[in-house]
């Protein structure tokens, strides 16, 4: 099990073992999306390769439309 934070929300999962697993098991679309980990922006290529460790803080930053 391994708990982090996701826009300063506690989640503990069972099975995620990267940033992309991660996204999927909390249904999160990847369309419009910025990711970061501990304050450093992971590209869109490398999600399903950034393992993610206990207590890690991510920011999940969606576009938005407007004027």
């Amino acid at each position: 099990m391994i708990t982090v934070n996701v826009n300063n929300t506690a989640h503990t999962f069972n099975s995620p073992s990267n940033l992309q697993d991660l996204l999927t098991q909390l249904d999160i679309s990847e369309k419009g999306i910025a990711v970061a980990i501990n304050n450093q922006i992971i590209s869109k290529n490398d999600w399903n390769r950034r393992e993610l460790a206990e207590g890690e803080n991510i920011l999940i930053i969606r576009a938005t439309q407007g004027g």
